[in-house]
């Protein structure tokens, strides 16, 4: 028995055939009951009951042909484990292949696998399956663990969707695709399910024309093949894609394609680089989910269009047999082989239609941008307002956006436009999904070969740079700036930013000998904007350095230090989040901040099921005509820091504190307590609204700044926390603020927000002072 322990599946097996032997002695008999009898078998259409192994050839898909096989040798295998190991056991002893293997396919479609453990699970594999009709991400089973909950005293099983009474209850059975069910449950799960159809990629030799150059294109060859090796990568790997065209794994996709791309002096790198990131960039890895590239489209058209033509039958040969009369076992068998092979063509057609769909749309991007930016164009023209705006308002006509409905408008000056609504929304309703395709982020930076090549370059020297951010910067800066900016695909966007020579609010422009630094003595916040202008200043100190020394300095004719700084301002001021990664979004980053009430919601953008648009929700009711805009959710000195504004009314503002945690404090004894107050930095920033928790929590960080040794006694101990320490540092920050005030008559916007925020902190630390007294 300890064999068969090794295996749940064989385990169950033995076990669902003693105890049907067992008969009315066994205490499952009432489940045992209900199970479908052998006699049933005729109805399933898994391969592991095809009469013959040319029957499971008649598949034609090579995965499932491939796991068919394997499938009906385990079994098999089993069957004989099965016959020796209870061979002291006459009536299991004589339990023939086909008994077995009915037993083993009960035990393959109704067992759960759940926390590293099969189980069967009477009543609760009653479940008919039918996907959800709410699409959803592929999530790796975890939705389906969260309805489903195995403890010691039992299973309980929550519904996946609504019923009705008297209705049939379905659960949606995972994340799986009919390579799954068709094997392993004996049906082929209806549309909704993450089905994908097999095909295979072409091999790397496809990559050269026959009259190349033999000795490098074998050199070439081999050395690709070995980085193929290297990373476990098969030469013309199957891919999987569904209807929608998306891939079950995309990363081996954009691999193989980077790869098969490669010329010979790429490939060469590659095969000589001594970690995999060095070939293939953790960026590239991180990206792999988002939409395809030209390359990629490209390659897989080709594959599935060779691999529909190599089919022995076609779409309509298959569809000819399923109507043909037959009731004999293999008749019926390859009308159950062809029903799959059919679902997989089909799938493929479609998936070639939406991808050359694709191609199609960006190849007329592409030439849409060469046809309205002629490199002769006068810069008086582009530079023109409402030129721009028609240009930028045409471009997104052509996007096809599922859902847009915000008109653009010009605010003012230190605003820029601003986002109308052009019907009434109620919080919660969709009004922008941008295509993911038109998304400035990591994933079209790595398209550019100019941003990959000076990232490799960074890299080589080991500049010490945010690799993310360095990505889009370059990726902006060539875009907007470069030698092909003219012919930028993004260019109608990218003339609605800022302009370069544009007196941007962000503290990144403020001038040295000007009033705006002046304006931040006697704040925290001043400690922040020098951190961020030297950090600023170092990275393109660092791409500069790179650039001469890997003799590209002819770049820095066009990349000049005031440009880096506008590139920085932009992605800091206009990013979208998600996915933990940051995006630029044509028109969605138009959309201004604002909070509307203390209720409104925070800004949140999500991809859809399908991954290829950026939805964002209302977060307030508007009216039709009035400005839609977001809530950030974040703090003033937030606002100022990055964006160059501040807000009036910002339920999100707080007392802010720039505190250095003292050497004393940075041993290891006071580490659970650092942890305990969330503080994760020697040099910590501090948001005091007036709740009783933040007060609470100010008050402990204040203690542990000023005297981290009576802190440390303290903490733990349950007795109170003194506030004198907290009360000494708002005092402290309350006579900055007032030793260092000034009268200014300035119309500059910049100095204005400064002063408004001084007037704002001001105000919170006056009423933070009160609540501490009163609570002392």
């Amino acid at each position: 028995m300890g064999k068969l322990q090794q295996d749940p599946e064989e385990l169950l097996t033995a076990f669902l055939l003693w105890e049907e032997l067992s008969g009315h002695e066994s205490r499952w008999t009432p489940y045992l009951s209900l199970l479908p009898p052998l006699s049933s078998r005729d109805d399933v259409v898994s391969p592991l009951f095809f009469s013959s192994d040319e029957v499971v050839e008649a598949l034609q898909d090579e995965r499932m042909v491939k796991t068919a096989r394997a499938e009906r040798q385990r079994a098999k295998k089993a069957h004989g484990r099965f016959k020796r190991l209870f061979r002291s056991f006459p009536a299991l002893k004589a339990l023939e292949w086909p008994q077995y293997a009915w037993a083993r396919f009960l035990v393959n479609s109704r067992a759960f696998s759940i926390q590293g453990q099969r189980v069967l699970v009477p009543f609760g594999d009653i479940f008919n399956g039918k996907p959800d009709d709410d699409a959803r991400e592929h999530d790796n089973g975890q939705r389906f663990l969260q309805l489903h909950d195995l403890q010691s005293m039992g299973m309980t099983i929550r519904a996946d969707r609504g019923a009705a009474k008297g209705k049939q209850l379905f659960e949606d059975y995972g994340d799986n695709s009919n390579y799954v069910y068709f094997l392993h449950h004996g049906f082929l799960m209806g549309d909704g399910c993450f089905d994908c159809a097999a095909f295979r990629l072409p091999p790397l030799t496809d990559a050269y024309e026959q009259n190349a150059d033999d000795k490098e294109r074998a050199e070439t060859l081999a050395a690709k093949v070995r980085v193929l090796s290297r990373i476990r990568v098969d030469d013309a790997p199957l891919a999987c894609i569904s209807r929608s065209g998306k891939l079950e794994d995309p990363g081996l996709v954009s691999i193989y394609t980077a790869l098969y791309n490669m010329d010979a002096g790429q490939a060469a790198a590659c095969n000589e680089a001594e970690t995999f990131s060095e070939c293939f960039p953790p960026e590239l890895m991180s990206t792999m989910n988002a939409e395809p590239g030209t390359q990629e489209i490209s390659l897989m058209v080709d594959a599935i269009r060779r691999q529909l033509a190599n089919y022995p039958t076609t779409v309509e040969d298959d569809r000819r047999i399923l109507v043909q009369d037959g009731d004999v076992a293999e008749s019926r068998d390859i009308k159950h082989a062809t029903a799959f092979r059919l679902s997989r063509k089909e799938i493929l057609h479609e998936a070639r239609s939406v991808l050359e769909q694709q191609l199609q749309h960006i190849e007329q991007e592409t030439e849409d941008g060469d046809n309205n930016y002629p490199l002769e164009l006068e810069s008086t023209e582009i530079d023109e307002e409402s030129s721009k705006l028609d240009r930028f308002l045409q471009w997104i006509a052509r996007q096809d956006f599922p859902v847009n409905h915000l008109e653009l408008r010009y605010v003012s000056e230190a605003v820029g436009y601003g986002t109308f609504a052009t019907k009434p929304l109620s919080a919660g309703d969709a009004y922008l999904k941008v295509p993911v395709q038109i998304v400035m982020n990591v994933h079209s930076a790595l398209k550019s070969p100019w941003v990959r090549q000076t990232m490799h370059e960074l890299q080589k020297h080991r500049a010490s740079v945010s690799r993310e951010e360095m990505l889009l910067l370059l990726h902006l800066l060539e875009e907007k700036i470069g030698p092909n900016c003219l012919q930028s695909r993004w260019k109608p966007y990218l003339d609605m930013l800022p302009a370069l020579e544009s007196t941007l609010g962000s503290p990144l422009f403020y001038e040295e000998d000007e009033e705006q630094l002046k304006a931040l003595q006697g704040i925290d916040l001043k400690f922040l904007v020098v951190n961020y202008r030297s950090r600023v200043s170092q990275a393109f100190t660092a791409l500069s350095d790179t650039l001469k020394r890997s003799s590209h300095d002819e770049t820095l004719a066009w990349l000049t230090e005031r440009r880096f700084r506008w590139a920085n301002a932009i992605l800091d001021s206009r990013s979208i989040w998600w996915s933990s990664q940051r995006h630029l979004v044509p028109l969605l980053d138009m959309v201004n901040c604002h909070e509307l009430g203390s209720d409104h919601k925070p800004h949140h953008t999500t991809l859809d099921s399908t991954g290829r648009h950026a939805v964002t929700k209302a977060s307030w009711d508007f009216v039709a005509g009035q400005e839609v805009v977001e809530n950030y959710a974040q703090p003033n000195y937030i606002y100022l820091l990055y964006h160059g504004f501040v807000l009036s009314d910002n339920s999100h503002d707080c007392a802010h504190f720039h505190l250095e945690i003292p050497p004393t404090a940075r041993q290891r004894q006071f580490a659970p307590m650092l942890q305990s107050l969330e503080i994760y930095a020697w040099s910590s920033d501090l948001c005091v609204s007036l709740t009783d928790e933040k007060v609470a929590k100010f008050t402990k960080v204040a203690l542990m700044v000023t005297d981290p040794n009576e802190a440390l006694q303290l903490f733990g101990s349950g007795a109170a926390w003194p506030k004198s320490a907290a009360l000494s540092l708002v005092d402290d920050r309350l006579n900055q603020l007032l030793t260092s005030s000034w009268e200014t008559a300035t119309t500059d916007f910049r100095t204005l927000s400064i002063r408004r925020y001084r007037e704002q902190q001001l105000q919170h630390l006056t009423t933070l002072r009160t609540k501490l007294q009163e609570e002392r």
